[in-house]
């Protein structure tokens, strides 16, 4: 499954799937590339990431990585739903 999509390396980019995506630190990087534009996570990725790490885990890799400026759970849940609504 594809988790997520980054433009680089270009001129094909790299896709993200499960096996990619196995360790926190693994999001920690993924989220930084989302952060600054180079990759957008999937509806379907989303739902992985969700099953395989839960929201607290999720949440604190988060706070490593600096994408969302959320300050409680409950708001990076509501950051995570709108970034699900404009998935693919």
């Amino acid at each position: 499954m594809e988790i997520a999509y980054r433009i680089y390396p270009l001129p094909n980019g790299t896709v993200y799937t499960e096996e990619e995506i196995q360790t926190i630190d693994d999001v920690v990087r993924l989220f930084d590339y989302c952060q600054i534009l180079e990759a957008n996570i999937s509806k379907g990725g989303w739902n992985y990431l969700i099953d395989r790490f839960g929201l607290n885990e999720l949440f604190e890799a988060d706070k490593k990585s600096g994408w969302f400026d959320c300050t409680s759970l409950e708001e990076f849940a509501k950051a995570i739903a709108n970034e699900m609504d404009n998935s693919d």
